[in-house]
C-alpha cells in the first residue's frame, strides 16, 4: 500500500491510483494545491501494484534507460513557430510527424480559468493548446487510462510531460505496450503548486478589473530569449506585464 510521508518522494503523477483496479486510491491536493495519493484502506487488497509502479521506487523499471545519453540541438525550420514556443518548438515538429500519421498527442493546456492540465488532441488546432510550458504543475487525472487506452487501439501515442511524470507513464504502462509510446520530458526546475498560480490569477484580476483571457509563460516576442517575463491579456483590451 502506498503511503506518502516524505513529499519529495512524490510528484503526484497519478500512476499508483490509475493502476489500482479496486479505485482505492484518490489524489487529493494540498495546501498548495499539489496532488498526493490517498489510500482507502477499505477498498484496498494491498496486491502492491501501486509501490510497484512509482517512479521512486528503487526498484522502478529502468530497461530503456541508456548507459549514457544521447545528447542532440534542434530548432525548428520555421521560425514563426520558434517563436511561439518556449524554446526551439521541437515539440511541434515531433507532434507534427505523429498527428500527420493518425497518432495521438498528450499535452498540457487549460481547463476553467487558466487551471494547468494535461489534455488530449487528435488534430493540430488541439495541440496548439500545447505549445510552450507552462511552469505549473499540470492535473493528470485519468490521462494515464486514457493513454493506455489509446495504445490498446493500436495507436501511437505522444506523451510530452516533465521527467517524473513521464517516468510515472511508463512504468504505469508497461513492457507489451512501450512500442508506439513517444515521450517527451522537458527540462524541468520543479514546478509551483497550482493554487499559487490560482490565486496569482485572481490577484492580477482584482488589481486590473478585468478579466484575463491569454496567459503567455515566457513572452519571448517581447523580451527575447532570456528574460522569463509573462504577459497578459485583459478581456477590455490592454496587456499585464509580469
Amino acid at each position: 500500500m502506498i503511503n506518502i510521508t516524505d513529499k519529495s518522494k512524490c510528484c503526484g503523477c497519478t500512476a499508483c491510483a490509475s493502476v489500482c483496479a479496486h479505485n482505492a486510491i484518490t489524489m487529493i491536493p494540498d495546501a498548495l494545491g499539489f496532488l498526493y495519493p490517498r489510500v482507502d484502506e477499505s477498498k484496498c487488497v494491498d496486491c502492491g501494484l501501486c509501490d510497484k509502479v512509482c517512479a521512486f521506487n528503487d526498484e522502478y523499471d529502468k530497461s530503456l534507460n541508456l548507459p549514457t545519453p544521447d545528447v542532440y540541438g534542434a530548432r525548428h525550420k520555421d521560425m514563426g513557430e520558434v517563436m511561439k514556443s518556449r524554446s526551439g518548438a521541437a515539440f511541434v515538429a515531433i507532434s507534427d510527424y505523429v498527428l500527420e500519421h493518425g497518432g495521438i498527442v498528450y499535452g498540457v493546456g487549460y481547463k476553467e480559468h487558466f487551471r494547468v492540465a494535461h489534455k488530449r488532441a487528435t488534430t493540430k488546432i488541439e495541440r496548439d493548446e500545447f505549445r510552450g510550458s507552462k511552469y505549473v504543475q499540470s492535473d493528470l487525472t485519468g490521462i494515464f487510462k486514457q493513454v493506455k487506452e489509446d495504445l490498446k487501439n493500436g495507436l501511437t501515442v505522444l506523451f510530452s510531460g516533465t521527467g517524473c511524470q513521464c517516468a510515472g507513464l511508463n512504468a504505469y504502462i508497461g513492457q507489451k505496450l512501450r512500442d508506439n509510446l513517444i515521450l517527451v520530458d522537458i527540462v524541468c526546475h520543479g514546478v509551483p503548486g497550482p493554487y499559487m498560480w490560482r490565486d496569482y490569477i485572481a490577484y492580477l484580476e482584482k488589481k486590473y478589473g478585468d478579466t484575463i483571457v491569454q496567459v503567455n509563460f515566457r513572452d519571448k516576442e517581447k523580451f527575447g530569449w532570456k528574460a522569463h517575463r509573462e504577459t497578459f491579456v485583459l478581456k477590455n483590451g490592454g496587456g499585464i506585464i509580469a
